[in-house]
């Protein structure tokens, strides 16, 4: 997991290795879990979208996936 804080913007970066993309064997949807409750992917990126940031989520060649959010940090919370 990487943070990184800038004067504009937070990025939270997580990896992690599993099989390989290359592998054959079954992928489960990144927004099911095996008791088939939770959003996973959906839901992060609702999350981060509340904040007018973005959520990058991809599988990575070698195995495993990436996860990455970018949240500006100047944008004004549009609560009433």
């Amino acid at each position: 997991m990487t943070v990184r804080y800038a004067d504009h913007y937070l990025r939270v970066e997580v990896l992690n290795s599993g099989s390989s993309v290359l592998t054959s064997g079954a992928i489960r949807p990144a927004t099911e879990r095996p008791d088939g409750a939770g959003r996973g992917l959906l839901g992060l990126r609702e999350r981060v979208a509340v904040y007018g940031g973005d959520l990058d989520a991809r599988r990575r060649l070698g195995g495993g996936y990436r996860v990455r959010a970018r949240i500006p940090l100047d944008r004004p919370l549009d609560r009433p």
